[in-house]
């Protein structure tokens, strides 16, 4: 599964989860594991704990992990970002195994109409931005905060934040039955500008919007290197573009400035100046250059006002700093609330942020506004 499924080194693998390379080397070789080296392993490969006591190991059909192996953007980035992008999977199967344990419904993923197959992929993203538009009520208007905008009018997308380091994936998405549809943004390198990070989850969006049939799992992950995955990233550029700023409002800017033009789409619909620049030149013919103009910097830099919108929800002041990046936010939030309810009992809600029992995880709940269970103010 190590050497076959995820292409890990066995010395990765000994780093990430503590335990002694011969003792891993024994484990593979058919020693019995502990339970606690168990739940290490399971963590790091994305699976459950019971997946990993079969003899063969057998993944269970509809499973996201499985599409890993075929995903060619995960093979080409290195060990310790394979692992993250492992552990962002297991986060987000935890989310949904708590979501359906709470017994609270999500909404599906809205239906959009299949673009013409004969349009380019750039014409295929648009028709899918005009049509989420229409179907959310935006019209031509401004998305203030793409981030609100997905957690109330699309709750059934969970976003996950993860370091993926400053030059790994800007993104990636997981559909099937067991983590998904879910979002995983970086939250180091580009994203770190809010602008970016914006477009970076509209991209995302198109993936599960146009890429998931609704019946194999998908796994998407930012880049490209065939030719099929070149026309999926540029349908889902084309649509992130179009989703933030609607095509006529691009065609009414062809005959300012073309540093006003750039401005409008910065300043006012909250693009990074890359994206900025091909669209104009793309759909307006306003041709900027490669580096933004004197004029337009102080429009580029992102405000406070903006980071503050953007800013990805419990990622930021999270107040225990040994959870990972991809157990705070929508996740944390969950288990806490599920532990709030008694749905869980309070080691396996520690267990679930990352942490052992002893860590003080009501903390965590006053963080997201939740109360402390009766029997754990008690005790």
């Amino acid at each position: 599964m190590r050497e076959r499924l995820f292409c890990l080194r066995v010395e990765t693998v000994a780093h990430v989860t503590g335990i002694k390379l011969g003792r891993l080397h024994a484990i593979e070789d058919g020693a019995d594991p502990t339970v606690l080296e168990l739940e290490r392993l399971a963590e790091t490969y994305g699976v459950d704990v019971e997946t990993l006591w079969e003899m063969p190991i057998s993944l269970s059909p509809g499973d996201g992990v499985t599409v890993l192996t075929s995903v060619e953007e995960f093979r080409d980035v290195d060990d310790v970002t394979r692992v993250r992008i492992l552990r962002a999977a297991t986060a987000a199967r935890d989310l949904v195994t708590l979501r359906r344990r709470s017994g609270d419904p999500l909404p599906p993923l809205p239906t959009l109409p299949t673009p013409n197959p004969q349009d380019s992929p750039y014409r295929q993203g648009a028709s899918l931005a005009v049509a989420l538009r229409m179907h959310l009520g935006l019209g031509v208007h401004p998305i203030a905060s793409l981030r609100d905008l997905v957690a109330e009018r699309l709750p059934g997308v969970a976003v996950i934040g993860c370091d993926l380091g400053a030059r790994g994936p800007a993104g990636l998405g997981f559909a099937d039955t067991h983590r998904g549809p879910a979002v995983v943004l970086n939250t180091r390198g580009k994203n770190e500008n809010p602008a970016v990070r914006r477009f970076s989850l509209a991209h995302e969006l198109c993936h599960l919007l146009s890429d998931w049939d609704r019946a194999e799992p998908l796994v998407s992950i930012s880049g490209y290197l065939t030719d099929q995955g070149l026309d999926r990233e540029r349908r889902a550029n084309g649509f992130a573009a179009r989703f933030l700023c609607p095509e006529t409002v691009v065609h009414r800017l062809r005959h300012v400035r073309d540093e006003d033009a750039a401005r409008v789409l910065i300043d006012e619909y909250g693009m990074h100046y890359g994206a900025a620049r091909l669209y104009l030149r793309n759909e307006a013919n306003v041709h900027l250059p490669e580096q933004p103009p004197t004029a337009l910097r102080p429009f580029i830099e992102p405000d406070a006002a903006m980071s503050q919108r953007e800013a990805m929800r419990g990622v930021e002041g999270f107040p225990l700093a040994e959870v990972p990046i991809e157990r705070r936010g929508v996740v944390g939030e969950t288990v806490v609330r599920a532990w709030s309810r008694g749905l869980i009992p309070r080691d396996a809600a520690a267990r679930l942020l990352g942490v052992t029992p002893v860590a003080e995880i009501e903390r965590v709940a006053d963080f997201f506004d939740t109360d402390i269970p009766e029997a754990a103010v008690a005790s």
